[in-house]
């Protein structure tokens, strides 16, 4: 029951048990700065990284206002109006601390390191709010700490659950909250397995391959190399006097130097200075030349590498071609692709609104409701459900785009005849925009259309006139 074909099969197979924490006690250094090299080194890691980051983040996930009107207590039309004006409110405080760009970096910091970390400085700030939010890697975590409750840098209790973190070149740690509940630290990193308590690299599962991979490309280099001289075929020499045979083949090479090729004066060192083109050879009595083809590289080197990009997608939960950018002509195989991919990163953009995005928001709602921006929910910091509640939206993304935009905008439209979807919902498989702002938009475009466009024109004129003639023929004393 161990998995061996035969018993000591596998004993020389390193494992390093069940808990997720115990392989990154080894080095967890070492491995994050393994797979940062990865990441500026080695294209296939560089454009898996940059691809989820670019659909699970983009320019950075917008909050989109949804507050529970039932569980507030309030009409459905205040709750409307209330979360409109609160999402352009925390849009503004996003702009003010730069957070926009600071989603990205976390999120693509933890997938290159294993996690990251968002301090929230409320002493210093340039920016007039009341704390300033300050982006680092999670290489700042002291994780060769080996107090008791203290695993990688994690203080924890005795299930594990994240109490401070402990930072390099600090005495004490830093609690994740502040004796008022206000947020002091965040780590970021995609969890896994439970009782995890720091990320894994994304490229940490490819480190040996990808090493392997280079000694493919070294290989295929070298036999690049042997091209740049001839080699021939000798159907007769002096096998047995190995002397003879170099010196003869040193003769036929040329220094930089002026020689005479009658004169036996070169040296077996020689050889080494051949250049490009160099035909070494040795030829007896009636001996001729047969020159072989190297094929370099050969025609496996294809097939190494496509089936290396197939690891890397694999390890990193990115499909091979997008690893590449190159995409079949088939629909059905880059539709499919592009699905697998959607599952994929929209899993670690839930991940990242739950754990880093909605923690900035309820801080930025605390400042907006203080600061009397905003009418704010009765009972909001007592009582957990009215907060969850007022809280409550979406954070809107990029979209992953068409295809077939024709085949597909016609799919969203028969689903939304059919009440399979929303209008709201076909909006955003579209355009990552708020709806209710968009149809109110589109409604004040479409009443300017319609009041410049010619044929409107030629209505009211024509309306005019008849109202002029009918005014016109009108019998006297009608107006009495």
């Amino acid at each position: 029951m161990t998995g061996e074909k035969i018993p000591g099969d596998l004993d020389t197979w390193d494992y390093f048990g069940t808990d997720p924490n115990l392989i990154l006690l080894w080095s967890y250094a070492t491995l994050s700065q393994r797979a940062t090299t990865l990441y500026h080194t080695h294209p296939p890691v560089t454009s898996a990284i940059n691809k989820l980051t670019s659909y699970a983040i983009g320019s950075g996930l917008r909050f989109r206002s949804q507050p529970d009107w039932e569980i507030l207590g309030w009409s459905k039309d205040k709750a409307k109006n209330w979360g409109m004006q609160f999402q352009k409110l925390v849009h503004y405080c996003f702009l003010l601390m730069n957070f926009y760009q600071k989603q990205s970096i976390l999120f693509r910091t933890a997938l290159i390191m294993g996690d990251s970390l968002l301090f929230f400085d409320r002493k210093k700030n340039d920016n007039q709010m009341p704390f300033d939010i300050i982006e680092t890697g999670g290489d700042q975590i002291a994780w060769n700490c080996t107090q008791e409750n203290c695993t990688l840098g994690i203080w924890h209790d005795e299930y594990l659950r994240r109490n401070a973190v402990q930072l390099i070149g600090k005495d004490s740690p830093i609690n994740f909250k502040d004796e008022n509940g206000d947020q002091n630290i965040l780590q970021y990193y995609d969890k896994l397995i439970a009782r995890q308590l720091r990320g894994y690299p994304l490229a940490y599962r490819i480190i040996s391959s990808a090493k392997n991979n280079d000694r493919w490309w070294d290989a295929t280099l070298a036999r690049l190399v042997m091209e740049t001289i001839v080699f021939a075929k000798t159907n007769e020499s002096n096998v047995g006097d190995t002397q003879r045979v170099l010196d003869t083949i040193a003769g036929t090479l040329y220094s930089d130097k002026e020689t005479v090729q009658s004169t036996p004066t070169m040296k077996r060192e020689n050889i080494a200075n051949g250049v490009p083109g160099s035909v070494i050879s040795h030829t007896g009595k009636d001996g001729g030349l047969e020159f072989t083809e190297l094929k370099s590289p050969s025609n496996n080197f294809d097939k190494v590498q496509n089936a290396y990009i197939d690891m890397v997608g694999m390890a990193t939960d990115v499909p091979p071609e997008c690893v590449l950018s190159r995409y079949s002509t088939s629909y059905t195989a880059h539709k499919g692709a592009l699905n697998d991919f959607q599952k994929s990163y929209m899993h670690k953009r839930s991940n990242f609104a739950r754990n880093v995005a909605n923690i900035v928001l309820y801080e930025v709602a605390k400042y907006l409701f203080l600061s009397n921006f905003i009418e704010m929910p009765e009972n909001f910091f007592t009582n957990p459900i009215v907060r969850e509640a007022t809280l409550n939206g979406n954070w809107l993304g990029p979209i992953p785009g068409h295809i077939n935009p024709v085949q597909e905008v016609s799919a969203l439209v028969t689903a939304k005849d059919n009440a399979f979807i929303t209008p709201a919902d076909a909006t955003m498989n579209y355009s990552a925009t708020e709806w209710d702002a968009q149809i109110e938009e589109w409604q004040q475009q479409m009443d300017e259309w319609r009041s410049r466009a010619p044929e409107k024109k030629n209505s009211v004129i024509g309306n005019d006139l008849q109202e002029n003639e009918d005014e016109y023929q009108k019998p006297a004393g009608d107006d009495i």
